[in-house]
């Protein structure tokens, strides 16, 4: 039977609209947006180019170049490779014809010395650009191939003169030097990683070219006599000083000789440090209220009260380069006051390493009023008897009065001492007031054993205030049989929830 005429019309009119390509219609802000939304990066987005004549070269009109080269390890063409991925690059970056760019992100894997040449084109592109956009955001990030020896690049100056800048990001994973003339007067965000200190004011000066800078990250390349020294180039004094800048994070690695950095700044809110070799750190930051030290140190000076201090994380030794034993001494009493200088603090977080020069100092512990977070890491010192940290663990519970949360990252054999009769143990490093007070434990890398179990059963028989005990299994070992016990165990408080979780839960907690 045939359709009625009105049927037909209606039918002709679905086919029609079956062939129309309503997307490709769309004004091109909205092919835009949806490339940006639904791509991974600008390579994926122009894959796109093969829909339609329409979108040919619409990627290369988004605001934001994401851009990134990973290559397999037994890639034999990987320079091939690397050139049309540089061309490729270079491609999206020179024929925009002037449509605005905000952000270039390049991530680069394998990289070697022969892509060097290469790489530094590319780099002449970006800075090209920034004479015809409005850039914001610029990130660089290299992994050096691990056969690659160490090397230097030329990093073009127009990067550093750029008005619209408002974050940096340099990781190249190689050496290059800092430009004399720095202008960024709207950058609020500097990462910075493997740059030569040329002489002790190139970051001075630096930071005077950013006055509105607010976060700072560097990774230093450390001083080399034997590399250097036909440049003449010798720091051991670094200095960072800026206003307005509320976070630092500071990277040195392998510094042969001593090595001081003064960090002053009455804005600063949040510090770190990662340290290796022989450093003396001097800090002016009254405002500081998150404070983070690794590596080796041999003095830490606090120049104004940390008055502000919220929590200070010191995995720090300052005795690893000592030899003497008047310089063990020594170094024990700076330790010691800096340790007085936190007395603020509300969280605090210690390695072993830091307590044993406390030991040394022989000193009275100053009271932590203010302290109700401790955090104990361990650190493998078999020279130093158990007994004499269990003293000085005694003494710092004692300079806690108001403690309502304690941690321990992992709970050794002879983590108090070597003596079997672990209660009276527990009764000279615990103090009762301390433990009757506390709210909360955690205890990480927990295995169930015997010791663990005991000190466990003896924080729920005298913790009159305890709310919450937490047991992060160690990996792979089932805490089933350890839990029936402890579940066995008598509470002193009947609210005390115990909780058992996989450890992975401690490293990301």
């Amino acid at each position: 039977m045939a359709d009625p005429p009105d049927k037909k019309v209606l039918k002709a009119t679905q086919e029609d609209d079956g062939n129309v390509d309503r997307l490709s219609a769309l004004p091109d802000c909205v092919l835009l947006y949806i490339l940006s939304r639904f791509c991974f990066c600008t390579k994926s987005a122009a894959a796109t180019s093969v829909l339609s004549k329409r979108w040919r070269n619409l990627f290369v009109l988004l605001p934001e170049i994401d851009l990134y080269f990973f290559a397999d390890e037994d890639v034999s063409d990987r320079d091939r490779l690397y050139s049309d991925f540089i061309n490729f690059t270079n491609r999206v970056i020179r024929q925009r014809n002037e449509a605005p760019i905000r952000r270039i992100r390049l991530v680069l894997s394998h990289f070697s010395e022969r892509h060097r040449m290469l790489f530094e084109w590319l780099l002449i592109s970006v800075a090209a650009a920034f004479s015809l956009s409005i850039i914001q955001e610029l990130e660089i990030l290299i992994v050096i191939d691990r056969t690659t020896k160490p090397l230097s690049i030329s990093v073009p100056p127009e990067i550093f003169t750029c008005k619209t800048l408002v974050s940096l990001s340099l990781k190249l994973g190689v050496y290059w030097t800092v430009p004399d003339l720095v202008c960024l007067p709207n950058l609020k965000v500097l990462g910075l990683d493997m740059f030569k200190l040329v002489d002790e004011a190139c970051i001075g000066k630096f930071l005077q070219g950013c006055p509105l800078l607010e976060q700072l990250e560097l990774s230093m390349r450390p001083f080399n006599h034997e590399r250097d020294a036909d440049e003449h180039i010798e720091v051991n004094f670094f200095k960072i000083s800026s206003p307005v800048l509320k976070r630092v994070i500071l990277c040195f690695q392998g510094v042969e000789s001593e090595f001081t950095t003064v960090v002053e700044s009455n804005s600063l809110e949040h510090l770190s440090f990662l340290l290796d070799g022989q450093h003396k750190v001097a800090i002016d930051a009254p405002n500081l209220r998150s404070l983070k030290l690794h590596g080796d140190l041999l003095e830490v000076d606090i120049i104004q009260n940390l008055i502000s201090l919220d929590n200070a994380l010191l995995e720090i030794d300052f005795l690893c380069h000592m030899r003497t034993r008047s310089a063990i001494i020594s170094c024990s009493e700076r330790a010691f006051k800096f340790f007085r200088g936190l007395q603020n603090v509300k969280s605090i977080s210690f390695s072993e390493s830091f307590l044993i020069a406390l030991y040394f100092s022989q000193r009275v512990l100053p009271t932590f009023r203010n302290l109700i977070k401790l955090q104990l890491d361990p650190f493998d010192c078999p020279a130093f008897p158990r007994e004499c940290m269990s003293s000085i663990l005694s003494s710092l519970f004692e300079s806690s009065p108001n403690l309502e949360v304690l941690i321990f990252s992992e709970v050794s054999k002879n983590y108090f001492s070597k003596d079997e009769e672990l209660n009276s143990v527990f009764h000279e490093a615990l103090p009762l007031v301390l433990v009757e007070c506390l709210k909360e434990i955690e205890i990480g890398n927990f295995k169930g054993e015997e010791h663990e179990l005991k000190l466990v059963e003896f924080f729920l028989e005298s913790g009159k205030s305890l709310k919450k005990m937490t047991l992060f299994g160690y990996a792979g070992v089932s805490l089933s049989k350890g839990l029936d016990r402890i579940l066995s165990f008598k509470k002193c408080s009947d609210d005390c929830q115990i909780v058992s979780k996989e450890q992975w839960n401690w490293l990301f907690r």
